[in-house]
């Protein structure tokens, strides 16, 4: 159970997030205020049934003698006591790339109007590589004008970007960057934003 109410816990965050991103930027809110509302339930629900809550004397007691037996068996404990840090370092790894990729899948929703999202998990970075043409035309405006670049949207574009990244550290942790890449050389960012923090703007 302890699961559902992380995972709800991530979807409506990020839910949040995309309602948000979706009101500012396209003026749609309908689907985004459904998966707020779905995953709020589920994380009421999960909360709802921990054995902390439900106050079941069984649930209780399975708990407890769950607790013993992990103090008797490191394997076991991994398993039964997930919540009592009995993750192995596999276990965890594995979460932490689940959440990744829950928060890709998020992400390629939220900018699918304006190209393609990658992650790169050696550099903590999610990548949005634009394909739309009207936003191509405006981000090669950016490149050969950037003194000019708040003509083409750039600082709103910017401002969305740094929001998400805010977004990003509470839903995954510190040391995660958003990277909008150039149009014409994925491989060059055109600005890039850690924890919040813009740390490569090309137009300044």
């Amino acid at each position: 159970m302890i699961y559902l109410v992380v995972i709800a816990g991530l979807v409506l965050i990020l839910s949040g997030f995309y309602l948000v991103n979706s009101w500012q930027q396209y003026g749609t809110w309908i689907w985004p205020t459904f998966m707020v509302i779905v995953s709020l339930g589920l994380t009421v629900y999960g909360v709802w049934n921990l054995p902390y809550w439900s106050g079941n004397d069984a649930a209780q007691q399975a708990t407890s003698s769950q607790t013993s037996t992990s103090s008797q068996s490191a394997s076991s404990s991994s398993f039964s006591q997930p919540n009592n840090n009995g993750l192995t370092g596999q276990t965890a790894q594995q979460s932490a790339v689940t959440a990744q990729q829950n928060v890709l899948t998020q992400l390629k929703k939220n900018y699918k109007t304006i190209g393609a999202v990658t992650f790169d998990a050696k550099t903590k970075t999610y990548k949005i590589e634009p394909s739309d043409s009207d936003t191509v035309k405006a981000l090669k405006y950016v490149i050969s004008t950037p003194a000019k670049a708040d003509d083409a949207g750039w600082g709103k574009l910017t401002k969305s970007i740094k929001t998400t990244s805010k977004q990003l550290k509470k839903a995954l942790g510190s040391g995660y960057s958003i990277s909008m890449m150039q149009p014409d050389d994925s491989s060059k960012a055109m600005y890039t934003v850690k924890d919040g923090k813009a740390t490569y703007d090309i137009a300044n």
